[in-house]
């Protein structure tokens, strides 16, 4: 069996799949190995050709083996090569005998053990292929196997009796506290302490070293914190294993060991545990959604987003160097047959980020991981960029605050000024176009290599063009996808995000200068999408996050999340205060608004109407219940003021001091105006969350605003915390509650829980 060159990459870099041959099968079918077998072995020998009734034999036995996974058993590596061989060497037998019964699955069980050995069973007398045929046989393999799953939308989709699922890789250690992998078609991949180990270049590592020569020398007695290990010894990546080794192997392995060893006993070059863990996964190019990110509390590195960002940076580096080395060899030989190394368009990774404070954080350290600034024109548009991204108008705003706003903001969380420090406007879009000796800034998108932008900008690009056809083209070729601060994301427009990446990875309808037979053949058959790894980075996870991650993230070399445990923020309140939960009739998800202010209408209105106090407040997290809620109010003759994160300054200030001093009894309040402002509120004598806030830290700072009111409240001598919640509510619900009282919550017969 035979294939071109063409066929042998992958999105990562051109060539990945000819390196990863050997780790194929353990992507594909998440198969454990013996300690001293190799997978390749399972692998179809010269004898089994594609379409042969040898062949589908191995294709059903993997299946076979796949499902079995799925449940939760993971065969060893001795075991299914001793199948596999048994059952292509049963079908071969068939074919030459055709008289014989087939044998089924219980027969190939019956008839394998550990000691068969392969070549008889398998009816190859002669040698095993060398080192360069076996690869080729597993490339032309696994392309085949990835072909036919691309051929099947249902399991891509993740429908079907084949659809993979989500299992606990308890195994993998997680190196973050409190949290464990889940993964869905493959494994955690192994760490390294090394750079070079992941295959990235001399140069890279040399710039990562120098920006993060501070944080690597600052603590070497932790240097044995920042590397961690699974059971196994990591080892040296390892050519096809024959049954005769020669002498040159041999040597090949020794001083691949030795190379090995040496690494070892250097330092690692990541700065902590979770740095190490997320480049790994990031370079194994599955799909990962990390919703453990905490808000930074002053301004300095992110370990886990600069993995990221090398990573993206690597990625940019092998794609080129591939097309350079065959544009060389295609000038020098004429007769060579250049390979499909290509997109559509030049743009490789997407960078999506809410605010330009954070842009400016990212493509600072992209320059640092890329190029240094030897010459005047290493990165050409920086001063523009710094110009456009620096504090601008905001540091003016700063300082022509009065004495008692700049008293204010430093009262502010340290986290919200951290997070907004600096120029918090949510339009940018920048590209950036990296060569060997320079980086060049504000390039066209067509022209560059790395696309830095929010979701708004994009959003309004692709709306603008729409007239001219093609909007989308410059996206149709994106390999890595990250997006940072995900959560900030949403508490603006989620319908800009929506947008953007529907239109990411879609069939340009212009060629823009390709050569279209150089691009790889998974554009031209429209499953980029399939190709393309997505990495999410937030504070936590929540429906929409979840729902993006699982409907559009579908790259075929898996999945890999976070499963977060929280122990809740019930305790961080410190005045006696009753904080009661009322579980409301669970519903749909489109019928949950109704049924919710149906439940607020009939029952909680009614108390507080009767109560007459004031200082009631009510949270509000979406903007859609808060115009119910007014509109209603406003038919009921209540006295309140509604705060909205579109509310003037002007009847921010009026509001909250007629609600403080008991001219308004009712005060509406909405989590984005909390998010963006953090009000410090006062008056408060009870509180009604009509829904949990995403932040479970907005929940303790208002309940911690009652205890100042608590002597005040109608309950005489304790304020009054009321929580609507059904099953839908369940993520907020653990982040405020904790993993254990939410699961008792949501499936105790009683429906009311108090907590003092």
């Amino acid at each position: 069996m035979k294939v071109s060159k063409s066929n042998r990459g992958f999105s990562p870099g051109g060539r990945k799949q000819h390196g990863q041959a050997k780790n194929a099968s353990r992507a594909a079918y998440v198969l454990q190995p013996d300690s001293d077998d190799d997978l390749d072995d399972i692998l179809p020998g010269p004898a089994v050709t594609a379409g042969s009734s040898a062949y589908e034999a191995l294709l059903g036995g993997l299946d076979s083996f796949t499902a079995s996974v799925s449940n939760g058993v993971k065969p060893k590596a001795s075991k299914v090569k001793a199948q596999l061989a048994a059952a292509v060497g049963a079908q071969q037998r068939q074919d030459s005998t055709p008289a014989e019964p087939p044998l089924d699955d219980a027969d190939h069980a019956a008839s394998s053990s550990d000691d068969v050995d392969d070549r008889s069973a398998v009816g190859m007398d002669e040698a095993l292929p060398s080192t360069d045929a076996a690869d080729q046989v597993a490339a032309d393999f696994f392309s085949q196997q990835f072909a036919e799953s691309l051929a099947e939308p249902d399991r891509l989709k993740g429908h079907g009796s084949s659809a993979p699922v989500w299992i606990d890789d308890s195994h993998a250690h997680s190196a973050w506290p409190n949290a464990s992998w889940v993964t869905m078609g493959t494994s955690v991949p192994q760490v390294y302490d090394r750079l070079g180990s992941y295959g990235v270049k001399a140069r890279l590592q040399t710039l990562w070293r120098d920006a993060h020569s501070k944080l690597l020398g600052a603590d070497k007695q932790g240097q044995s914190q920042n590397t961690y290990h699974t059971k196994k010894k990591a080892k040296p990546f390892k050519a096809a294993r024959t049954h005769a080794k020669t002498d040159a192997a041999a040597s090949e392995d020794a001083l691949a060991s030795s190379h090995m060893k040496n690494v070892s006993e250097q330092p690692s070059d990541f700065v902590n545990a979770q740095q190490q863990a997320a480049f790994a996964v990031c370079n194994s190019y599955m799909d990962l959604f990390l919703p453990n990110q905490p808000y930074p509390v002053r301004s300095g590195e992110d370990p886990v987003l600069d993995a990221c960002l090398l990573h993206c940076i690597n990625h940019c580096s092998k794609t080129a160097e591939l097309i350079k080395k065959t544009n060389q060899q295609a000038k020098t030989d004429r007769d060579f047959e250049a390979p499909r190394d290509q997109g559509f368009t030049r743009p490789k990774v997407l960078i999506l980020l809410p605010m330009r404070n954070m842009a400016l954080k990212v493509i600072l350290r992209l320059l640092q991981f890329t190029q240094k600034e030897t010459r005047a024109d290493s990165i050409q548009g920086k001063q523009r960029f710094l110009e456009d991204f620096g504090p601008g108008e905001d540091a003016s705003d700063e300082e022509e605050l009065t004495e008692r706003g700049k008293r204010v903001k430093q009262q502010q969380p340290a986290d919200h000024q951290a997070l907004f420090d600096g120029n918090c406007d949510d339009h940018f879009r920048i590209g950036m176009k990296i060569t060997r000796g320079s980086v060049r800034l504000y390039s066209d998108f067509y022209e560059s290599d790395i696309i830095v932008a929010s979701p708004l900008a994009l959003a309004t690009k692709l709306t603008e063009d729409e007239e001219e056809g093609g909007a989308a083209d410059f996206l149709s070729s994106i390999e890595v996808l990250l997006v940072d601060r995900l959560d900030v994301l949403q508490m603006q427009n989620w319908a800009h995000m929506t947008t953007v990446l529907e239109a990411v990875n879609q069939v340009p309808q212009g060629q823009h200068g390709v050569d279209i037979m150089r691009v790889r053949e998974w554009y031209l058959s429209g499953h980029a999408r399939q190709h393309r790894q997505t990495i999410l980075l937030s504070s936590f996870a929540t429906a929409e996050a979840n729902a993006l991650f699982n409907r559009m993230c579908v790259n075929h070399a898996g999945k890999a999340r976070l499963k977060v445990s929280y122990k809740g923020v019930l305790g961080h309140t410190l005045s006696p205060v009753r904080q009661l939960f009322e579980r409301i009739a669970s519903s749909t998800a489109a019928a949950d608004a109704e049924s919710r202010f149906q439940h607020f209408k009939k029952h909680v209105w009614l108390r507080i109407k009767e109560s007459g106090s004031s200082g009631q407040l009510v949270f509000v997290r979406s903007y859609f219940d808060f115009v119910r809620l007014r509109n209603f109010l406003k038919e009921e003759g209540a006295s309140f003021v509604g705060l909205c994160e579109y509310t003037k300054h002007s009847d921010v200030s009026r509001g909250r001091s007629n609600f403080f001093h008991g001219r308004r009894h009712i005060m509406l309040y909405t989590e984005r105006a909390h998010f963006y402002h953090r009000y410090r509120l006062r008056g408060i004598k009870d509180a009604l969350f009509y829904q949990l806030p995403e932040h479970s830290s907005f929940y303790s700072e208002l309940v911690g605003c009652l205890e100042e009111a608590s002597s005040n409240s109608s309950s005489g001598g304790h304020a009054i915390v009321t929580v609507l919640f059904n099953k839908l509510d369940s993520l907020q619900m653990h982040r405020v509650v904790g993993n254990a009282r939410c699961t008792k919550m949501l499936k105790s017969d009683s429906s009311t829980f108090l907590y003092c």
